[in-house]
């Protein structure tokens, strides 16, 4: 539903009204919606909502890439779309695909073919993105009584292509994986006509195959309560009227459940449809979706399931707003967090990468004139700094390269494949020879993409060699003349002035085309 922010843009925000679009092209349908954005309070209002059904997640998962009829027709789609998002003259718009384009063999022509057609580029929505976006919402829009902070819970972002699941240990994700299992995905995945209990017993194996793996994946999947997000664990609750007095949430007990399993478990999507008065689309999600939530109450021995009565939709939007207008980042801590239990299983998590972690983020804030790069990019740093050696897990010999590895295969939420891959490579270049474009995985960088790699690594080669001869950054300064920059070193950091001239300083010079110096 639409809401007011919890934290108020400052006033000095350009005053005045903007309208903002937002589309969502899921597997099986495509949404927009336009809202006009109060400049000053980042309160909106929905001006149109439109969805259409579309057949790509019947394309996908059965043959592995979006069909050329699929294609055209998205284009009318998303051109009507367009033609809508003129009218109301919106001004920015963010357009996101999921699981059944981002599986898609053929996505980036679809990509492309979407964008020549209308204009409108597609960012694709990876499951960790919606894992951000879940946790936002849970921690905006949950009551606090129901204990998300104080207690161990599983979030299950329910979609009809695919499933996220999210531990978390009081407020702190744990683990985060996607299941290629969904609310209509099983359906297009089995061929023919069944009836209602052999239709059962086939989804239901597809379920447990799907959850099978968690066990092998995660090191608990214990929660005191469930958080079942998406529009089919909501369509639960029209078999359970009685549930929807909270406008914030409703809860299930786990008996309740069972209870509701076993009295619906032979009835076939058309009686369903007709005994709770349900769309035949709407019919089709609920033996799937309890089929998932049976799993996920049998892993975990959770007490209650928890609905949230907040939209997909709505959320995107209200995280588009904020990112338009520079809203702190409440799932940031989280990403840090998960830094840091990765940081944990390589062996990261010692007094010497911290110092390391600790010298990059003040250089970079000390150098900013200098490089001219912003927050998106002190965190790719940071991650770079605390896991510049985690390559030492696998090998001493080359370990830069194993570091850079790691960092690239290691899916965190918030953080995208590119910026992972921006984060890999300014690890592996913190030590040895510089970057060079006979180097693959640094030559297949866009030339702005190695342009933040070279700034970045060549702050994060000076940080290593401070953090090795230096407890903290304490009070650091740093001067930045032309031609010339000299760091100092306060008088109660204990540093061996004898070696700083063995520090390799040739990499920041070529890079910033100034030498620096130490004092």
């Amino acid at each position: 539903m639409p809401r007011k922010p919890e934290k108020k843009n400052p006033a000095d925000k350009n005053a005045g009204m903007m309208t903002l679009a937002t589309i969502d092209v899921g597997a099986h349908s495509a949404r927009l919606l336009i809202a006009e954005v109060n400049c000053g309070t980042l309160e909106f209002t929905p001006l149109e909502e439109l969805e259409r059904p579309v057949p790509l997640g019947s394309n996908v998962f059965r043959s592995g890439e979006i069909s050329n009829e699929s294609i055209q027709f998205l284009c009318g789609v998303l051109g009507d779309f367009r033609e809508k998002m003129r009218e109301y003259g919106v001004t920015r718009c963010k357009a996101i695909a999921t699981s059944a384009v981002r599986e898609a063999a053929n996505a980036d022509i679809f990509l492309e073919r979407i964008r020549h057609a209308t204009g409108i580029e597609i960012e694709l929505f990876t499951g960790t993105d919606e894992a951000r976006l879940d946790f936002i919402a849970v921690s905006r829009e949950i009551p606090r009584k129901y204990g998300f902070f104080e207690s161990a819970a599983l979030i299950a972002d329910i979609g009809t292509g695919a499933c996220e699941i999210s531990t978390y240990e009081r407020g702190s994700l744990c683990f985060t994986e996607t299941l290629k299992i969904g609310t209509l995905r099983m359906l297009d995945q089995i061929h023919g006509t069944y009836s209602a209990s052999a239709l059962n017993y086939y989804t239901s194996r597809l379920v447990d195959n799907a959850f099978s793996e968690l066990h092998s994946i995660a090191a608990s999947l214990k929660a005191d309560f469930i958080i079942a997000m998406g529009s089919s664990a909501r369509n639960l609750l029209k078999l359970l009227p009685d549930k929807s007095s909270d406008p914030a949430a409703a809860v299930i007990s786990r008996e309740e459940f069972f209870l509701l399993r076993s009295r619906i478990s032979d009835l076939s999507f058309e009686q369903l449809g007709k005994e709770y008065n349900l769309a035949a689309d709407l019919a089709e999600t609920i033996h799937p979706c309890c089929m998932i939530l049976d799993n996920l109450l049998r892993l975990t021995d959770a007490d209650n399931i928890l609905i949230p009565m907040t939209s997909t939709k709505f959320l995107l939007l209200q995280d588009f707003i904020d990112k338009s207008f520079d809203v702190p980042d409440r799932f940031e801590e989280q990403i840090h967090s998960l830094i840091m239990r990765t940081a944990a299983r390589y062996r990261c998590d010692n007094d010497y990468c911290e110092r390391v972690t600790q010298f990059a983020g003040v250089l970079f804030s000390k150098l900013e004139k200098l490089h001219g790069l912003g927050h998106a990019e002190l965190l790719i740093l940071k991650i770079a700094a605390r896991l510049h050696k985690a390559g030492l897990f696998i090998n001493n010999q080359s370990y830069h390269e194993h570091s850079a590895y790691i960092i690239r295969n290691t899916e965190i939420p918030g953080i995208s494949l590119e910026q992972r891959r921006i984060a890999a490579m300014v690890a592996r270049y913190h030590r040895k020879e510089p970057p060079g474009m006979l180097h693959p995985a640094y030559a297949a960088l866009s030339a702005p993409e190695r342009e933040r790699v070279n700034k970045l690594a060549a702050i994060l080669r000076i940080a290593c060699a401070l953090g090795s001869m230096a407890a903290a950054p304490g009070n650091l300064r740093v001067k930045i003349e032309p031609g010339q920059v000299t760091v100092r070193l306060g008088d109660d950091i204990a540093y061996f002035p004898e070696t700083m001239s063995d520090v390799d300083t040739a990499y920041f010079r070529s890079v910033y085309a100034c030498r620096i110096l130490f004092a």
